[in-house]
């Protein structure tokens, strides 16, 4: 269980990394502990602090869905494994649902789509902990994500903020 405040509180989940891995992920070297983001094309093309995290949960116990959309790109989301599992963990009205919501509340301040999806979605089945992860470096919440966020957290779970930053061992 994540012992912190949701994305709202200003609490954030803190998580490093060694620089030296992001140069080795970078040159997709196989000696870096960071699996490589299984889509390395577009706005996705990289993603280090997304799998930096991704291997903190996992090393917590936790399932992690790294590649999947909730409310934006339909075309896509509907086949996506990530998608499917969460369908599957909350059940496909209830997501359906917080869709159709996002879409609304959206639309509703003239946008023509519904995005800012969290990167990852954590869970363990068997304790039916489940969470969503937004994962920053030097950034902050966005816009969109501000309108989406309370949105998942009424209809699903939780949505934490994990600050990953990288340090140097001398």
């Amino acid at each position: 269980m994540v012992h912190c405040g949701t994305w709202d509180s200003g609490d954030e989940i803190q998580i490093t990394y060694l620089k030296k891995q992001r140069t080795l992920y970078e040159k997709k070297d196989k000696t870096c502990i960071y699996d490589q983001f299984p889509r390395q094309v577009g706005t996705n093309k990289g993603n280090f602090v997304e799998m930096v995290a991704k291997k903190y949960f996992e090393e917590q116990g936790y399932n992690v869905e790294s590649y999947y959309y909730l409310v934006r790109n339909i075309n896509k989301r509907e086949k996506m494994p990530g998608f499917i599992k969460i369908c599957y963990i909350f059940g496909e009205p209830r997501v359906r649902l917080l869709i159709a919501e996002a879409e609304s509340a959206f639309r509703s301040i003239g946008k023509t789509v519904a995005s800012g999806d969290p990167h990852l979605f954590v869970y363990n089945e068997r304790a039916e902990d489940r969470f969503f992860v937004e994962v920053k470096e030097n950034e902050h919440i966005t816009d969109n994500q501000r309108i989406l966020f309370p949105i998942i957290q009424k209809f699903l779970c939780p949505v934490f903020i994990a600050r990953v930053s990288g340090k140097v061992v001398s």
